[in-house]
């Protein structure tokens, strides 16, 4: 009997690092054209809102291929102290650095139209503000000199999730309108398992930690954690973040063209 239980302990053993073994090694990353992914945003037990992200397709600009991606913010309606309802769309290229990036905000009646376009031989970008009832028309424009690589919030995800790897640490700088400033970025070196609802089981995770010490879109701010899968695609399963009303628990919902194992 003493031989039989020594031998499934070490059996059950042998599979945990077998299981841990295969998790070492994170695929490249890949693009999905067609993918779309659906997180709930959650203050408390209060649901704030949903955030969409939509890989669209690719396009061609100068020969450079680049991902047209477009992000959906969208807050509760059942909620009379925060409307927001805004649309976000970024041309990346294959360092995932934007290069184009349209902002069109409408948070309580008050609409904003932005246009920024990066030129990487010149570090030099033009922020344009546009007229919300032609956007055609330039109100406004401002040359941003670029000391580093800017990052808006759908191309700063996917840096992470293409640069997602044990031990790897960052330093990065996003901007809101003409305004810049650091953050850190910082991966584990453990694998992680994470439960969310939508999946029902316990997937494996790389978990990445950082501040953002600038405020960002919905007051993004301060120490935020996260957690991606392993595989080709590094899904961002669940977030904390600190914005505008205090912590907020972001977690996968719903998803188009991606398959978990």
């Amino acid at each position: 009997m003493r031989r039989f239980i020594i031998a499934i302990l070490l059996w059950g053993q042998f599979f945990v690092v077998q299981k841990y073994a295969a998790a070492g090694e994170i695929p490249p990353f890949r693009w999905q054209v067609g993918e779309r992914l659906t997180w709930k945003v959650s203050w408390s037990f209060i649901r704030l809102g949903t955030l969409q992200m939509i890989v669209e397709d690719t396009v061609r600009i100068k020969n450079q291929k680049l991902y047209r991606i477009k992000l959906l913010m969208d807050s509760n309606p059942v909620l009379i102290f925060v409307n927001i309802h805004n649309q976000y769309e970024c041309l990346i290229d294959s360092l995932f650095r934007p290069v184009i990036y349209l902002v069109n905000e409408n948070e309580s009646g008050n609409k904003n139209i932005l246009l920024y376009q990066f030129d990487y031989d010149k570090r030099q970008a033009l922020m344009q503000v546009l007229d919300v009832n032609d956007s055609t028309h330039v109100l406004d424009e401002k040359i941003i000199n670029l000391e580093h690589n800017l990052y808006d919030g759908i191309s700063l995800t996917f840096f992470a999730r293409g640069n997602a790897s044990p031990n790897k640490t960052f330093e990065l700088y996003t901007f809101i309108n003409d305004r810049t400033g650091p953050l850190d970025m910082r991966f584990g070196s453990e694998v992680e398992e994470v439960k969310i609802r939508s999946v029902g089981k316990e997937l494996l995770t790389i978990r990445v930690e950082g501040t953002f010490h600038i405020k960002g879109i919905a007051g993004v701010t301060g120490d935020y954690k996260g957690w991606f899968t392993r595989d080709e695609r590094r899904v961002p399963l669940k977030a904390l973040l600190k914005v505008f009303v205090g912590n907020v628990v972001v977690e996968l919902e719903s998803w188009k063209n991606w398959h978990y194992e």
